[in-house]
C-alpha cells in the first residue's frame, strides 16, 4: 500500500486531505510545519510528498532542496501545494525538482489526477531499471567468463611449466613463475570483485534503507589516506616519481571505503593509459559544499564518441588495449559517486591528455543539530 507524507500548515486542508487521500486507499502521514516534515520524510520514506509552501520554520522550498540533497529522498515523486498562483511561483518550485505544482482551492479529481500521474511515472521509470539490471545480469553472464579467460590462461600455463619442468629449472625460475601465477590470479580475483560491486550497486540503488545508511557514512583523514593509496598504485607500476599529489583534508559524506574504491580506479587508471616518465597529477580541493578529486594523465586519451558511449561494459581502445581492463572500473567509480549525490565528469584530449575529476559533497550539518 503506497505512503503519502502531506506537510501543510492548515489544520483544515491538513484534515480534509488527509481523509481524501485515507478514502483512496492511501496511508497517509502529516505534518504539520516543515521541518517537522522534512525529519518524517527521512524517517519513513513515503512513496510521495505533497507538500505547502508558505510554512513557518522551514517553507516548502527549503523542504524540496533539502529532500534533493539526500540520496535516500531525492528520488520521492513530490508535488507542491500553494494558494499561490503567480507563474513566477510556480517556474521556482519547478526549478527546484517539484513534479508537480496544484493551486488551492483544489479539486478532489486534480490532486488524485495529479498523484496518480506521479504514482504511472514512478512504475514506467522502475521498469526501465528493473530492464537495465536484467541486461546487467545477461552481460555479467556473456563477459565475466571472457574476462577471466586470458588469466586463467596464464595460470594454467605457468603452472603446466612448472609440473612438467621443476627439475630441469633453474632455481631462481621457480619464484619468478610463482610471482607471475600470483599475479594472474590477484588478476582474475579483482575482477570477480568489480564485478560483483558492480552488480550489487545495480541491484541495490532502489534499496532507500540502504541508501540513507551510505549517506550517513563519512570519510574523514582524507588527505593521508588518499596521499597512502595513490602512492600504493604508483608502486605498484613502480612509477613513485610519475606521481604528483596534492590532497586537502575535509570530511566527505561517504565511507572510507567507498572513496578508496572510486580513488583507487581513477588514479589506477591514470597510470594504466600513460607511458612510463610522463607525470600523473593527483589534486583534491573543497569548497564550502564539496569535496574535488582531479586525476590528471598525459596518456593516449578517450575521444569523443567514445565518452559518450561510457558505459558499464564499454572498454576504451578494445583492440589496441584489450588486456588492460574491461572498462568496469570507471562505471564503478561513476555509480559510487552518483549514489552519494557527487558527480563524475571526464575531460579529454585523444594522446595529449585526459582529467577525471569526481566532485563529492561535504559532510553538512543536519536539520536535527541546528
Amino acid at each position: 500500500m503506497k505512503k503519502i507524507l502531506l506537510i501543510e500548515d492548515n489544520p483544515n486542508v491538513l484534515l480534509n486531505t488527509s481523509k481524501m487521500l485515507q478514502a483512496e486507499g492511501y496511508i497517509v502521514i502529516s505534518a504539520n510545519n516543515g521541518r517537522e516534515g522534512l525529519e518524517i520524510a527521512q524517517q519513513h520514506i513515503p512513496s510521495l510528498i505533497i507538500c505547502d509552501i508558505m510554512m513557518p520554520e522551514i517553507d516548502g522550498y527549503g523542504v524540496i532542496t533539502a529532500l534533493h540533497n539526500n540520496p535516500a529522498t531525492t528520488t520521492i515523486p513530490f508535488i507542491f501545494l500553494s494558494a499561490k498562483s503567480d507563474k513566477t511561483d510556480f517556474r521556482q518550485g519547478m526549478e527546484l525538482g517539484s513534479d508537480d505544482y496544484l493551486t488551492k482551492p483544489f479539486t478532489r479529481d486534480e490532486l488524485l489526477g495529479a498523484i496518480n500521474a506521479q504514482f504511472k511515472k514512478k512504475e514506467i521509470i522502475n521498469s526501465y531499471y528493473k530492464q537495465e539490471l536484467d541486461n546487467l545480469r545477461a552481460n555479467i553472464s556473456k563477459t565475466l567468463p571472457h574476462q577471466l579467460l586470458f588469466p586463467s590462461i596464464e595460470v594454467m600455463g605457468l603452472a603446466d611449466i612448472l609440473v612438467k619442468n621443476y627439475h630441469a629449472m633453474e632455481a631462481h625460475e621457480v619464484p619468478d613463475i610463482g610471482k607471475r601465477i600470483r599475479k594472474a590470479g590477484r588478476d582474475m580475483h579483482d575482477m570477480v570483485k568489480k564485478f560483483l560491486l558492480y552488480a550489487e550497486l545495480e541491484s541495490t540503488e532502489s534499496n532507500l534503507e540502504w541508501i540513507k545508511q551510505i549517506w550517513n557514512s563519512k570519510s574523514t583523514f582524507v588527505d593521508i589516506e588518499l596521499v597512502s593509496l595513490a602512492t600504493k598504485v604508483a608502486e605498484s607500476y613502480s612509477r613513485v616519481s610519475d606521481l604528483n599529489i596534492d590532497i586537502k583534508d575535509a570530511s566527505i559524506q561517504i565511507s572510507d571505503s567507498y572513496l578508496s574504491v572510486i580513488a583507487k580506479e581513477i588514479i589506477d587508471n591514470g597510470f594504466k593509459f600513460s607511458a612510463e616518465g610522463t607525470s600523473v597529477d593527483v589534486l583534491g580541493i573543497c569548497d564550502e559544499k564539496e569535496f574535488s578529486l582531479c586525476v590528471t594523465d598525459r596518456g593516449q586519451g578517450i575521444e569523443p564518441e567514445q565518452l559518450a558511449n561510457f558505459g558499464a561494459y564499454v572498454k576504451f581502445e578494445k583492440k589496441l588495449y584489450t588486456q588492460q581492463g574491461t572498462g568496469l572500473g570507471l562505471a564503478i567509480a561513476k555509480r559510487l559517486t552518483e549514489l552519494h549525490g557527487g558527480r563524475l565528469e571526464i575531460v579529454s584530449v585523444p594522446y595529449e591528455r585526459t582529467t577525471v575529476k569526481v566532485y563529492l559533497p561535504l559532510v553538512q550539518t543536519s536539520y536535527n543539530d541546528r
